[in-house]
């Protein structure tokens, strides 16, 4: 039988045949005493993130930079550098954009109100324990995100090859649903995305929160560990080395934990790998900060724009109500480190 019980059961016994592991080793660390641009390439771009987000990634030092050991990922203004006027009338690009669309021009939307910063490790490994440490971004409307993708994408396109999030949260200090409960800067989630398709992607199986709303602090307000202990049987998520959620790999794998071989059906695209699969082959980290889109659900906190033909002009032309909540490098995601050990 499959269901929670043989799932639980499956991750017991897989725990209990598991063999003692040997002391770990710290097989990867970046310090950031630089920015090694051998090390970390950046995505420069139009896209909108796949969530309609409202920055354009650029590589550029205002964006991102290195200073006292700390690498700081900070969104900054088009108009500061460009003009009001042009975000109504020009067209932005970059000769170094490495995906499409490269150009953005103002019709019957503005141009990108935003720029920021989305990096890349050309370090990737599977299975291990993974260290960040990382003081989050105060600001409306910023989303900063600590994420792993797949290296060799083998099992196909998102998501059917997987996505691990480390960590993902929002900058906003005042944003409650209705119930009261805060979903801002005093919240955090991790999230494994796993599917045959974007319509199928299960990720609300695996995604857990983090909240200390309780203790009158945020993640803005100090530096916190985000972990993952990644192996063959398991996942698990932790904040300031505190378990917020694991997954047991599942009977038979996550096809079935899917019910995938019901609906959609169809033939398991994961029967090549072992029960983690997708979460079998290696990925790399990728450290963004980017504002607005749809990670910010419809009818919550007074978002200042609507889908309806121009968001970036709706959320630019209120920035009297989110732009006092940006103070300098407040709004930046600040690594401190990244470690990995195996």
């Amino acid at each position: 039988t499959r269901g929670p019980l043989a799932f639980v059961a499956t991750g017991l016994l897989v725990l209990l045949l598991g063999q003692p592991g040997s002391p770990e080793t710290l097989v990867w660390q970046d310090e950031f005493d630089t920015l090694n641009l051998n090390e970390w390439s950046h995505l420069v771009t139009a896209w909108g993130g796949g969530n309609s987000e409202f920055q354009y990634y650029r590589n550029d030092r205002r964006n991102s930079y290195v200073r006292d050991g700390i690498l700081y990922l900070r969104p900054t203004w088009t108009s500061a550098e460009y003009g009001d006027d042009f975000l109504y009338s020009g067209s932005l690009s970059y000769p170094d954009c490495n995906m499409e669309p490269c150009s953005s021009t103002a019709g019957q939307d503005i141009v990108q109100p935003l720029q920021s910063a989305r990096i890349s490790s050309s370090f990737s490994f599977k299975y291990g324990r993974v260290e960040v440490r990382a003081k989050l971004p105060r600001g409306d409307w910023i989303w900063p995100a600590i994420w792993m993708l797949p290296k060799n994408w083998v099992y196909g396109d998102w998501p059917r090859s997987g996505e691990i999030d480390i960590m993902e949260s929002k900058g906003n200090d005042n944003y409650y649903d209705s119930n009261g409960v805060s979903q801002g800067d005093d919240r955090m989630g991790s999230t494994l995305h796993w599917g045959p398709d974007a319509n199928h992607n299960n990720y609300w199986r695996t995604h857990w929160e983090k909240s200390i709303q309780d203790t009158g602090t945020d993640f803005a307000d100090d530096f916190h560990l985000y972990g993952m202990q990644w192996t063959d049987n398991h996942i698990t998520f932790t904040v300031d080395n505190a378990e917020i959620g694991t997954v047991w790999a599942p009977q038979d794998g996550f096809w079935y934990f899917g019910n995938f071989e019901n609906d959609p059906g169809g033939t398991n695209i994961w029967q090549n790998g072992n029960w983690m699969a997708p979460f079998d082959q290696e990925f790399n980290f990728i450290l963004n900060v980017a504002v607005g889109g749809t990670f910010f659900p419809d009818n919550l906190g007074n978002r200042p724009w609507s889908w309806d033909g121009h968001p970036m002009r709706d959320f630019w032309e209120r920035r009297s109500e989110w732009l006092p909540t940006w103070h300098e490098e407040d709004a930046a995601m600040k690594i401190d480190y990244i470690r990995v050990y195996q």
